[in-house]
């Protein structure tokens, strides 16, 4: 019986301190919680409340001619989307459609964006920000009934936080 308990004890001794020895290095190495960041990487305007990317955009969608449409997105604070094309295939792009009693067909010019340093060591990413306007030509004409704009965004953060994307909706107003 001594036997097994000093070989228990033999491995026990050097692996808790072993344990230690790793677990103090990590705290050491681990990044400390600067509040600044921490509220910006929180939510829009540092009030920690986004959840979803419906919380931070919203659009306005105007029907500027027979078959033309403005749609202007509207981002809060820091906080921006993919552009389209997304600059890497893993992000989400920015994609606009719009329905009538169901999709109608068009021809979609998305603005070229703001490049942003992605903080990988790869080219920037391009990105669009707060007042960004898409434009878009109805290719058929549209039957009678509401016009419905509907935006696909992923929301991050300038930090590099992001939410998970959402579809957002608007009626189309016409003038």
């Amino acid at each position: 019986m001594r036997k097994n308990t000093s070989r228990i004890l033999g491995w026990l001794v050097p692996g808790l301190g072993a344990l230690a020895v790793v677990g103090t290095l990590l705290a050491w190495q681990w990044p400390a919680v600067d509040p600044k960041t921490e509220d910006a990487v929180a939510g829009p305007e540092t009030t920690g409340t986004a959840e979803t990317t419906a919380d931070l955009i919203e659009i306005d969608a105007v029907q500027e001619a027979e078959d033309s449409i403005r749609v202007t997105l509207l981002i809060d604070g820091d906080w921006h989307v993919n552009a389209n094309p997304a600059s890497l295939g893993f992000l989400i792009p920015t994609e606009l459609s719009v329905s009538a009693r169901g999709p109608l067909p068009l021809k979609v010019d998305y603005p070229l964006g703001r490049n942003i340093d992605s903080g990988l060591g790869d080219e920037p990413w391009t990105v669009y920000d707060d007042g960004t306007i898409i434009k878009a030509t109805l290719l058929e004409e549209v039957p009678g009934g509401q016009l419905t704009a509907e935006v696909r965004v992923q929301a991050c953060h300038d930090s590099g936080r992001c939410l998970a994307p959402d579809t957002i909706q608007a009626r189309v107003v016409t003038p």
